[in-house]
């Protein structure tokens, strides 16, 4: 086809100049554009082939770059805790006290606290990163039921963030005068606040521990931020995952 023979002369032109021998005589005829030698150099000029080296350079370069970005870092947070799994002995209590270290620094926030149901059933704390100790030896020794973590109960009273998170506002939950050194910084209490992104001395947040029934096997409980703001979303849903892998981890020790 007429259309054809030119797109051919064309793409020779451009392959070779046309004041070379080879042009000049290609150029007898259109039909010696089958030949094969020509269709090779076409091909490899419109299609060009890349080495596998390339290739396997580009994916290590990737990788690496992916792996060094900040978004990145709580894959590996994830991954340690995992590791718990493969121990003889999966012990609860250091995968939680991993997991608060983890969450407190990984996060920027000011303390992390997590507890769990006790075989009376009751439900205190075990473990924290970042609170002083004259704080945490007072929360150590308080105890809750199950009806103290339900939208029903009279001691508290906190708003839905997600099935599992909560938020607990220091306006909606003043605190006694005994309790006042139970917090963190104590003289911080009643301060104003002064945005929606402002997070008080007595606020925080919980995120529930759940079995496979929904059954409330303990709990996270963290701070607002070192800069005194909340948690983003992105910092609770990861949280929500570390609940889930203490979820399991219990899972797996009960059934064992």
């Amino acid at each position: 086809m007429k259309w054809e023979k030119g797109l051919c002369t064309a793409l020779m032109a451009y392959l070779c100049p046309p004041e070379t021998a080879a042009w000049k005589a290609d150029l007898r005829t259109c039909d010696e554009l089958t030949n094969r030698r020509w269709i090779l150099r076409v091909g490899k000029m419109l299609y060009p082939t890349v080495d596998p080296d390339t290739v396997k350079r580009k994916l290590r370069f990737d990788y690496l770059k992916a792996k060094n970005d900040p978004a990145s870092r709580p894959l590996d947070g994830f991954t340690t805790l995992l590791q718990h799994f493969l121990k003889p002995h999966l012990v609860i209590h250091d995968l939680a006290q991993e997991s608060a270290t983890y969450i407190q620094k990984q996060f920027r926030l000011r303390w992390t606290l997590i507890g769990f149901r006790c075989s009376d059933g009751m439900y205190r704390y075990d473990v924290m990163s970042g609170m002083r100790d004259e704080a945490w030896v007072r929360h150590k020794s308080k105890t809750w039921t199950r009806a103290d973590f339900m939208p029903t109960s009279e001691r508290y009273d906190y708003g839905d963030i997600s099935k599992l998170s909560r938020v607990y506002l220091e306006e909606q939950n003043p605190l006694l005068k005994e309790d006042e050194q139970a917090v963190n910084r104590p003289a911080l209490l009643r301060s104003k606040r002064d945005s929606d992104e402002t997070c008080l001395e007595a606020d925080f947040i919980d995120t529930l521990i759940l079995g496979s029934k929904d059954e409330m096997l303990g709990w996270i409980e963290y701070s607002g931020t070192i800069a005194g703001e909340f948690p983003d979303p992105w910092t609770v849903r990861n949280i929500e995952v570390i609940s889930a892998v203490i979820g399991a981890a219990i899972a797996s020790r009960n059934q064992g």
